[in-house]
């Protein structure tokens, strides 16, 4: 629905980028909260996981409307601080 490109872009920077940030000021503070350190360790690995993995079910499943949209909104899920998605995975 959205686009390819508009869909890449979003997920770039919602699945990419502010986290990176968000990990980044994690990272910097004078105090390092260990928890919060653990969950942006858990989820570039399940990031990084996805992103090797996903190639197979695009392959399969790139067809389907609003299959791109999943994508970013399950990106969006994993490190939305309300829905705790560390603790399910």
């Amino acid at each position: 629905m959205l686009g390819d490109f508009i869909n890449r872009i979003l997920i770039l920077l919602l699945g990419y980028a502010y986290p990176g940030f968000e990990c980044y000021k994690t990272v910097e503070k004078n105090r390092i909260d260990m928890e919060e350190l653990r969950f942006w360790c858990k989820y570039w690995i399940i990031v990084a996981l996805f992103t090797v993995l996903e190639k197979f079910p695009d392959i399969f499943f790139g067809w389907l409307p609003l299959y791109g949209e999943m994508k970013l909104v399950f990106f969006v899920w994993l490190w939305y601080p309300k829905t705790k998605a560390d603790g399910m995975l």
